[in-house]
């Protein structure tokens, strides 16, 4: 997804600014004490009622049971029926837009891994800190990819001492990982791979279309998008498929992915997962964007209330007509895709019940792959898919810590972690879909109540209102 990162408009920002008083407001080492709320514990299921959770400045101070003849330290928030869960966190976004940031934070999404980022990325870096409300941001480098490349502004490869020099810049520039993509040569990844380890730089993103899912593994891939390769190496025609493989070629690799479900080896996708295990090679499946992909062309799809959020650029860019990759599909090929969509939840279910370590994200900006709303589609189709509510929970807060190795102030609610926590009014472990039912977040410990929450979607609404469809 190309990424065109325009500026928030001054009077917005101070409009939002003035939205959330409490959390622009906030004192830096104010306490807070959250009572009489159920905290989930992510980590084991368990919920616990009646605690109080008592936050100072960005840290928990604490979690214990509510003592009510002890008197409650600084602000208070009675949360009577509520449950308490860690901030969640979209590991496969694209930021295009500053003004769309809030939106991340009025859904409990306090954590983003951003996977297009820029050539000059402390440029990048200095104009996500101007948001005056957004989650914190993992930035990627701008794509790597082979010539020609499908997005404008990627990095292109051609040989591996292109892939050596561009690590080399993509680490000197300060980005967080390199993002890969399909059309790398093979040489050229392995010689990209060597360097990343010399750099001691994650490499993560899609399966170059001359490598093998194992041999991705075995390379140290530390994510693969979108299932990207997986069905064909799950396929007895692995190889002859591979071999058909062509980079720019899009609607032909579905056609070959429609075969590979076909030829499908149990025991080889088996054998797959095994080693995605051994490996820790994490998957993030991005269901929310096959789910759009395969219907595009529904208007009872398309007319989902919250396009009532974005701008009229970017309504006018999710109309299939209007981007390049769709605008001439038939209706044989929409079909095709929501079949595919099927067989991908279904391989999702496999790797969970097989132990390969998932992570949630949602492809955001890409058509009706909403910031902070989709979090939740994703989640509901996880379980769909087969996970546990408790599971697909996970797979937003306690797994993207322990893939950014940050288990010590993320992922979970305890005394010394960071105080980035969601307050639903409903069970999320009862039903996964209660992670929309949300009463305040705290983002590194300020507070947006359910007022200042409506207040930034409102001026999202109003923002987006005043955008032209071409």
């Amino acid at each position: 997804m190309q990424m065109h990162l325009r500026a928030l408009p001054a009077t917005l920002a101070l409009a939002l600014i003035s939205a959330y008083p409490l959390a622009a407001q906030t004192p830096p080492q104010e306490t807070t004490s959250i009572r009489h709320v159920t905290v989930i514990d992510v980590a084991t299921g368990r919920k616990l009622p009646d605690q109080t959770v008592v936050l100072q400045g960005d840290r928990i101070l604490s979690v214990a049971t509510t003592d009510p003849a002890a008197a409650p330290q600084g602000r208070v928030v009675d949360a009577h029926g509520g449950f308490l869960i860690p901030g969640l966190w979209d590991m496969h976004v694209h930021i295009q837009d500053l003004e769309d940031l809030p939106l991340y934070i009025a859904n409990g999404v306090t954590g983003v891994r951003m996977m297009f980022g820029a050539k000059d990325t402390k440029e990048l870096r200095s104009k996500l800190s101007a948001a005056p409300v957004s989650p914190e941001t993992i930035v990627g480098s701008a794509i790597v990819d082979g010539d020609p490349p499908v997005w404008p502004g990627s990095i292109v490869v051609h040989k591996p001492e292109d892939a050596r020099r561009v690590v080399d810049e993509i680490k000197a520039s300060g980005a967080d990982f390199v993002k890969i993509y399909n059309g790398i040569p093979r040489d050229a990844y392995f010689a990209l791979v060597d360097e990343t380890h010399k750099q001691n730089i994650a490499f993560v993103g899609h399966l170059p279309y001359q490598v093998r899912a194992t041999e991705a593994s075995d390379a140290g891939q530390r994510s693969i998008e979108h299932l990207d390769g997986i069905a064909i190496a799950c396929s007895k025609k692995e190889q002859s498929l591979l071999k058909e493989l062509q980079p720019g070629h899009y609607l032909e690799k579905m056609r070959l992915v429609a075969e590979a479900i076909r030829s499908f080896d149990g025991a080889q996708c088996q054998a797959l997962f095994a080693q995605f295990r051994k490996n820790n090679t994490w998957q993030v499946p991005t269901l929310t964007v096959h789910r759009g992909m395969a219907w595009m062309n529904d208007s009872h799809f398309t007319l989902d209330p919250r396009l009532a959020y974005m701008n009229g650029d970017v309504r006018y860019r999710w109309q299939p007509e209007n981007d390049f990759r769709f605008r001439r599909w038939p209706p044989a090929e929409f079909e095709l895709h929501r079949g595919l969509f099927v067989a991908d939840k279904q391989m999702v279910g496999l790797m969970f019940r097989a132990g390969v370590p998932l992570l949630a994200g949602t492809d955001a900006m890409n058509p009706f792959c909403f910031p902070g709303f989709s979090l939740h589609d994703e989640l509901a189709l996880l379980v769909e898919s087969g996970l546990t509510p408790l599971a697909a929970l996970q797979a937003a807060t306690l797994r993207p810590a322990e893939f950014l190795a940050r288990t010590e102030e993320l992922g979970l609610i305890a005394p010394g972690k960071r105080a980035d926590l969601v307050l639903l009014s409903a069970d999320p472990l009862a039903d996964i879909h209660s992670t929309t039912q949300i009463q305040g977040v705290w983002f590194r410990g300020k507070y947006f109540d359910r007022p200042a929450l409506d207040a930034l979607l409102a001026a999202a609404k109003h923002r987006s209102g005043k955008g032209k469809l071409h």
